[in-house]
């Protein structure tokens, strides 16, 4: 009996779906970057050609990120990374600032002092060095996604992440304004310093006034909003 089941075929995961999925990864965080700008055209035979795959990962890899809202897929006329609207930008912000005082409050017993002192360290130090806006956005990310994950909610983390998909290509753009990415410093301080403090109403005033000056930075961008 155990020669017979030694003898049977292993079972391999489907190619197409880890096809699929490294695609969708990969132009995902393209898209949510801002290596691939709102508006641009995506090739499904170019990324067919990049990937040594055929089209229909392609295609099913497109159709999630449409269901994203970060492609959009118009009939006879092709696929586009999704345009940013005044809109989007209104709804973004809108459940940030709904969500995230709240959490900050919620959090403020349960956040370690040590991680915040090395976020704050850590955005100083972009200041200084005026490092590349991927550097700012990774570390921004990590920060706010690190209150929401102080909650242990789930449901909210993965909502979260999604937001934040949106909110990464809308800061991106928005960092070309002047003295944005040091202003963005300087919010990010005054939330830290307040959850050190555990003080709820600074708390809250410091994470509103942060989603209060993102919102009207990305509001200024003109190609930003349509």
């Amino acid at each position: 009996m155990a020669s017979e089941l030694t003898s049977l075929p292993l079972t391999n995961p489907k190619p197409a779906q880890g096809n699929q999925q490294r695609i969708y990864q990969a132009v995902k965080a393209r898209i949510v970057d801002c290596e691939m700008l709102p508006g641009e055209t995506v090739y499904e035979d170019r990324l067919a050609r990049e990937f040594g795959t055929s089209r229909t990962p392609v295609r099913e890899a497109l159709l999630k990120l449409r269901n994203d809202n970060l492609v959009s897929i118009i009939p006879r006329k092709g696929t586009f990374v999704s345009h940013i609207t005044v809109q989007n930008v209104y709804e973004i912000y809108q459940v940030r600032q709904l969500i995230e005082p709240g959490v900050a409050v919620m959090v403020r017993d349960a956040v370690d002092h040590e991680r915040l002192n090395d976020f704050a360290c850590r955005f100083e130090s972009l200041k200084i060095e005026r490092a590349l806006v991927a550097g700012w956005f990774a570390v921004d990310r990590e920060f706010h996604t690190y209150l929401v994950q102080c909650t242990r909610n789930q449901t909210l983390m993965a909502m979260y992440e999604g937001i934040m998909n949106h909110q990464q290509r809308i800061s991106i753009l928005a960092s070309q304004l002047p003295r944005r990415l040091e202003n963005t410093a300087t919010e990010h301080q005054a939330i830290i310093d307040a959850l050190l403090k555990g003080h709820v109403e600074q708390i809250e005033r410091a994470v509103r006034d942060h989603i209060k000056a993102a919102w009207e930075a990305s509001l200024r961008i003109e190609r930003l909003v349509r």
